[in-house]
């Protein structure tokens, strides 16, 4: 889980190194404030993923292997319960 995090760090570190080498480039006031804004809604996105991964890794150190296998199963029988049910509605309607 740490690693996750570690990623998300260096990507944060490798896009604020792209915004420099960008900038320093552009001379062009109104392209580099566009550059800007875009690399900006990056970060932003790249801040957002971190705070939502890290939740996600809080919760999934804290479950149970029981939890796990609840949810497995309920996802592996959906499909059969849904299927199921039309098969019964559609021999209902006729």
């Amino acid at each position: 889980m740490a690693t996750t995090t570690v990623a998300a760090e260096l990507e944060e570190e490798q896009l604020y190194q792209e915004l420099r080498r960008e900038l320093e480039d552009i001379e062009d006031c109104e392209q580099r404030q566009r550059v800007l804004n875009r690399m900006i809604r990056q970060l932003k996105f790249a801040k957002w993923r971190k705070g939502r991964m890290h939740k996600f890794d809080t919760y999934f150190q804290n479950v149970k292997p029981v939890t796990l296998w609840v949810i497995l199963a309920t996802g592996a029988l959906t499909p059969v319960l849904l299927f199921s049910m039309f098969i019964w509605v559609s021999l209902w309607l006729e």
